[in-house]
Order: structure tokens, then C-alpha cells, then sequence
């Protein structure tokens, strides 16, 4: 068995590139809880909290790790304890009682003890003895249809458990409507005392852990337990898997894509999931004080966890970590089920180490070590991925940042909580995330104004002031490409001159040889310029990234149509490529000067983009809108067949924005000329 240490470096290494290193999930996991930080003020306000949990939350960005999503009603108060009403200020808040006689462990029934004033939560109620209670599946139902309703991206949802489950574009997404409890839940008080018994986790996490509380959810669909309700610990998951070492988080790892590429790779409908294999991870890192956990040992310590996984199907049991008595077996893991499970995971067992080699993954990480005996790796974080490969992790990350701006109100609370995070210390990471947000909320409010103005059917020009004010500040602590947004705006205003200088700024800041687009970037020239800047500096000098056009806003007329098409086929954002825009924007500007020859090479230049291009300037999957904007340009110059071929090269495109309807629209309208 001396051989396995030198295994385990060599899969730690391997799954750090595909899974993380340290500093990657750091990076995704500080950006995540700063995003949700900011939000959270504004979502009360709107009557909706929201959390994210879950496999994303944890720090993976696996291809199967799904977004979860958790969204409660803040001022509905559930408690453990009738003792527990004099915390809450009635009628501001309604006051929910659990109750878990006659129920399995982790169930529990919710009274409603004060009125709601939520019609969701109202028509939810059921009596039960003169009592009214909150029905899970009424409950369910009814957020279910009120979410499909209010936006088309959930049209496509169906119930999977108690969740939403939905996809945007390879992703998939669940949404789970439930109650918050600020209390640790009675049921889980011994499960305190055995983790200060055993040591873990640390005093500080345990004691974060119960005055954040838990969550009830509504239970899969069963007619005959309607009434029931499920205690969640998602939280307190995400805080155990945050203090957690990285080698422990990497087991983790292992053991999803062992159960993902292996267990439940033959079999047509799998009994298993990977919230049996954090569970199992859960027990074996706190009973047994015995194992190290090190890049050495990372499979001597999967296998540990592989044996319980084995004795727990002999046994049919599987004990919910903060309630061991819901034994979460109970229904999935029994019978002809049970028993052939058991017989895999024993010819399994029986392979010992090497049945890691089944993992087309694993296998890759292993077949180097075993073939190559006098290998030596190296498991600190700088051996295994360069610094700019973290500054893209972090841009990366931030840019899927969007706030969510429905009024002024929306503004000044963003506004306000961020500069309330600015006053704390907060990590680098944080900080720019907090930069990155406050340039998209001044954005977005920004051309949020310029609805209102539209909708109110007033001059532009009366607050146009305050609009570039906030669109120059978002374009100085944004993205290099960020001005594009100012640009578009003095397009749309008519000011055409401005726009064009807006356009020669951004080209030439976007012309410089260290610029990142995503993973595309001349390393040497980045190191050179970037070595010793600060990551809000990096940001600001040398990112770029695509512009990106809201549904809820009109920006330019000209992409009104493509913006209306995609939102009715659940894509609420256009992703336009800054080279793309930057482009459009110049043959437009020109052409409205009647600068005739300067808005022909314009197009000139949009055109060799695309045609040359091999995904460094225009990503595969944003060429569809890339062609049908080259159209559009063609067709506002004059030429038609030009048009009508870009058009139609739009449509044999990757229909990621499903702008179809669109170029046909557009194919139409230009044979009718």
C-alpha cells in the first residue's frame, strides 16, 4: 500500500484542475455570499428572500452541478417553541408553530398562530381540529403557479420534489419555495452536544450553525402527507462544507463523480444521489479523529467513506446527520432495490482501489502515476494553476453578477448596503466584487431612468444629465468595455459625435496587447502589465466582457426586435461580443452622420471580425446574434444580399439567444423590399 499516497497527490492534483484549487472555491464562494449580502435588503423589500444552496454554493462548478435556489416570505416566523412568539411583533410578522407528534423524525406539521396577509400563504391554509394549518402541497402548488406566471424563463419548470426544476441553457436550475426559522430546531439539540463531544466542527461554525437556524420545505408530492412539512438543513450544510480543509472538500469531490461515472452509471433509474455522499462525508470526519486528512491520504480516506456507503445499504439505513433517527433509506433504499445495490458496491469492493479506474475522470488522474513509478507531484496551490488563471476565476465569477432594479427605491437600498460592506474589511476578492456591483446597479439604473422617461412620455434630455453621470462612473469602475454602455445611450439620444469618441476611447483601451475576454488573454504581456496591481485595478485596465442587454430595457431601436423574440423564448439577456457592439455602434453613428465612407469600412471591419474569427473576439455560442447584427448593419448601408446572407447565416447558428423568429422576420422584410 505505499503506493497509494503517491496516487492520492496525483488525483488531489487532477481533481484541484477540474474541481478547484483552494483559492478558486475561496474565490466563488466569497463571491456568491458578498452577491447575496447586497441583494438581501432589496429582496425583503420586495417581499422575498432568496439563498442559494447546494452543490453551487459549495464552491463546485462541475457540468452537473445544479443552481438551487431557496426562497421564503421574511416577515412569516416559524419557531420550535410557543415560548419563542414574544421575539416577533405582531401584526408585522406571522408566527408559524411547528409541531412533530405522530410524525417521523425530520417532519414536522406548521400552524398558523397569527393571521397572513400573504395570499399565497392564506390559500395554503388548511383546518385541521379548528386549527388552520399550512399544507406543503397546497403551498407547493401554489408558489409553483405564481412562479410560472410571473416569469417566462419558469414556464418550462415541472415539480421535482419539493422544488421547481427548470434549465437555462446547460444549466440546471431548482427552485424551492419554503419557510424560514430563525431557531435551531428542538429535534436537533443533541446533535449540538455530539459534535462539542467529538470536536467538530469548530466552536465559532457550531455556534454560527444554530443562530442561523433551518428551513422547513414542502415534502414530495404524496396526497396522503399533504400537511407535512420537512426540516432543512441547508444551511447549516453550506457552513459545514465551508469549514471543511481542502482535501476533505475534495472528497467530497471524489466521491460525486465515483457515484456519478461509476455507481450509477449502468443503472437506468439510480437510487442514489450526492446528498447520500456529503452525508456520508459529514459522518466520517466527525466520529472517526483518527484520519488525516492530506493530498496523501485523499483515497485511503474515500475508501472509508466507500465502506460506510457499503454498510449502510446492507443495513438499509441512512441517518439524516442532524437527526440520525430519519433514517433517509426508508423509502428508496429497500427491497430487490436494496439488495442489487448492495451487490454492485461489493464487486466494487472487491476491485478495491482500482475500481477507480471505471471513472473515465479518475482515470486520467491515476494512469499517469501508476505508468510513470518514479513520478513526483506537487500539491501546493502555485504548482497547480498560475495567477492569472485565478484573476480569471475571480472575473468570471463577478460577472454574473446582475442586480435587480424595478425602482429607485431598488437604487438607494443597493446603494446604501453597499456602502455599509465598504466600511467593513472585507477580502480582495469581496472588495471588487462590490466594485463589479456597484457598476451594474448604476447601470442598470441608469437605463431603468431611461424607461421611466419613455414610459412617461417626458423629454429624455430633462434628466439625461444624471444618466451619463452614472453610466461615466459605471464605465470608469467597470470593465475596460463598460463605456460601450455610455456610447449606446448617446446613440439612442442622437448625440452621435459623443458616442464615436465614446467608441475611440473603448477601442483603444480594448487594443491593448494584456486585455482578457474571458479565458482568451496573451499571458506574458498580462503578467507583464498586471504583476503587482491591485485586483480592482486589473478590473478596470485590462477585462473586457460582453455587453449585455436586459429584456426589461430598450437600449438601441435597432436590437429591439432580437430583444423581444429572445425574451418570449425564456432568454431574458442578449450576450453581444464588445468587439461586436463596438462595430455596430461605429457603422450606426456614421451612418446617421452620413459619413458614408467611414460607416462602409466600419462594416468592413464588422465583417472580416466574423469571418476570420476562430472564437477568441466571438464565442461559438454568440454567433447567432453576432450574424443577425451584421445584418442589420448591412441592411441600414444598403446591401441587401449581404443582409439577407448574414441573416441566414444567423439561422444555421447555435440558437443560443433563439433569436430565429427574428431573422426570419427580418429575411421576410427584406424580400418585400
Amino acid at each position: 500500500m505505499d503506493h497509494i499516497p503517491r496516487l492520492s497527490e496525483a488525483v488531489y492534483v487532477g481533481l484541484c484542475r477540474k474541481v478547484g484549487t483552494p483559492s478558486e472555491v475561496r474565490i466563488r464562494r466569497d463571491v456568491v455570499d458578498t452577491k447575496e449580502l447586497m441583494e438581501r435588503p432589496v429582496r425583503i423589500m420586495m417581499g422575498i428572500q432568496k439563498m442559494t444552496s447546494g452543490s453551487h454554493r459549495e464552491g463546485f462548478r462541475l457540468r452537473t452541478s445544479d443552481i438551487d435556489w431557496m426562497f421564503w416570505p421574511p416577515d412569516h416566523k416559524v419557531i420550535c417553541d410557543l415560548s419563542q412568539i414574544s421575539l416577533y411583533r405582531i401584526p408585522q410578522h406571522t408566527v408559524i408553530l411547528m409541531e412533530w407528534e405522530d410524525l417521523p423524525p425530520g417532519f414536522t406539521r406548521l400552524k398558523l398562530l397569527t393571521d397572513s396577509y400573504n395570499d399565497k400563504v392564506r390559500s395554503s391554509c388548511v383546518n385541521r381540529n379548528n386549527e388552520l394549518y399550512v399544507s406543503s402541497e397546497l403551498f407547493r402548488t401554489t408558489y409553483g403557479q405564481f412562479c410560472r406566471n410571473s416569469n417566462p424563463a419558469f414556464q418550462s419548470s415541472v415539480p421535482h420534489g419539493p422544488s421547481l426544476s427548470y434549465s437555462h441553457g446547460p444549466q440546471e436550475c431548482d427552485l424551492v419555495f419554503c419557510f424560514a426559522s430563525q431557531h435551531w430546531p428542538t429535534l436537533a439539540a443533541p446533535w449540538v452536544e455530539r459534535c462539542r463531544l467529538q470536536g467538530w466542527p469548530s466552536d465559532d461554525v457550531l455556534l454560527d450553525i444554530m443562530q442561523s437556524g433551518s428551513h422547513v420545505v414542502p415534502i414530495n408530492s404524496n396526497p396522503d402527507r399533504g400537511n407535512e412539512w420537512r426540516i432543512s438543513f441547508s444551511q447549516a450544510e453550506q457552513k459545514l462544507v465551508y469549514s471543511m480543509n481542502h482535501s476533505q472538500f475534495l472528497c467530497y469531490a471524489l466521491l460525486k463523480i465515483f457515484l456519478k461515472e461509476v455507481i450509477n452509471f449502468r443503472i437506468k433509474d439510480p437510487i442514489l444521489c450526492s446528498y447520500f455522499m456529503k452525508t456520508i462525508l459529514f459522518w466520517v470526519i466527525r466520529e472517526d479523529a483518527s484520519l488525516t486528512w492530506t493530498p496523501d491520504n485523499l483515497l485511503s480516506n474515500f475508501w472509508q467513506c466507500f465502506k460506510l456507503l457499503i454498510y449502510w445499504v446492507m443495513r438499509g439505513e441512512c441517518p439524516n446527520f442532524f437527526i440520525p433517527q430519519n433514517n433517509m433509506f426508508r423509502v428508496k433504499v429497500t427491497g430487490a432495490a436494496q439488495n442489487a445495490l448492495f451487490n454492485q458496491l461489493y464487486d466494487l469492493y472487491c476491485k478495491g482501489i482500482p475500481c477507480l479506474l471505471l471513472s473515465p475522470t479518475l482515470r486520467s488522474y491515476l494512469m499517469q502515476a501508476i505508468l510513470n513509478r518514479t513520478l513526483t507531484v506537487r500539491t501546493d496551490g502555485d504548482s497547480i494553476i498560475p495567477s492569472h488563471r485565478l484573476d480569471m476565476q475571480v472575473f468570471y465569477e463577478i460577472y454574473k453578477l446582475t442586480p435587480s432594479i424595478k425602482s429607485m427605491e431598488d437604487f438607494a437600498t443597493y446603494m446604501m448596503n453597499i456602502e455599509n460592506l465598504v466600511r467593513t474589511r472585507q477580502s480582495p476578492c469581496q472588495l471588487v466584487c462590490i466594485q463589479r456591483m456597484t457598476s451594474e446597479v448604476l447601470c442598470h439604473t441608469a437605463w431603468y431612468m431611461v424607461k421611466y422617461t419613455d414610459t412617461h412620455n417626458k423629454s429624455i434630455t430633462c434628466i439625461s444629465d444624471k444618466i451619463c453621470h452614472m453610466l461615466k462612473i459605471a464605465s470608469q469602475i467597470g470593465y475596460v468595455s463598460d463605456i460601450l454602455y455610455l456610447a449606446m445611450y448617446y446613440y439612442r439620444t442622437c448625440r452621435y459625435e459623443q458616442s464615436l469618441r465614446c467608441l475611440q476611447r473603448a477601442h483603444e483601451r480594448m487594443s491593448v496587447p494584456y486585455v482578457m475576454y474571458f479565458n482568451n488573454v496573451n499571458v506574458e504581456m498580462y503578467r507583464r502589465a498586471m504583476t503587482g496591481v491591485s485586483l480592482s485595478d486589473k478590473m478596470r485596465k485590462a477585462v473586457v466582457s460582453d455587453i449585455v442587454l436586459d429584456s426589461d430595457f430598450t437600449y438601441i431601436d435597432e436590437l429591439l426586435l432580437e430583444q423581444t423574440v429572445s425574451y418570449r423564448n425564456v432568454v431574458p439577456l442578449l450576450h453581444i461580443p464588445p468587439l461586436v457592439m463596438l462595430h455596430m455602434l461605429s457603422v450606426l453613428n456614421h451612418h446617421r452622420l452620413r459619413h458614408t465612407l467611414e460607416s462602409h469600412q466600419a462594416l468592413q471591419n464588422l465583417q472580416t471580425l466574423l469571418l476570420y474569427d476562430v472564437g477568441v473576439h466571438v464565442p461559438v455560442h454568440l454567433r447567432d446574434i453576432s450574424y443577425q447584427i451584421l445584418g442589420i448593419c448591412q441592411h441600414v448601408c444598403g446591401d441587401y444580399v449581404g443582409a439577407l446572407n448574414s441573416y441566414q447565416y444567423s439561422l444555421e447558428q447555435d440558437p443560443y439567444h433563439k433569436i430565429q423568429q427574428a431573422s426570419v422576420y427580418r429575411i421576410q422584410t427584406l424580400a418585400q423590399t
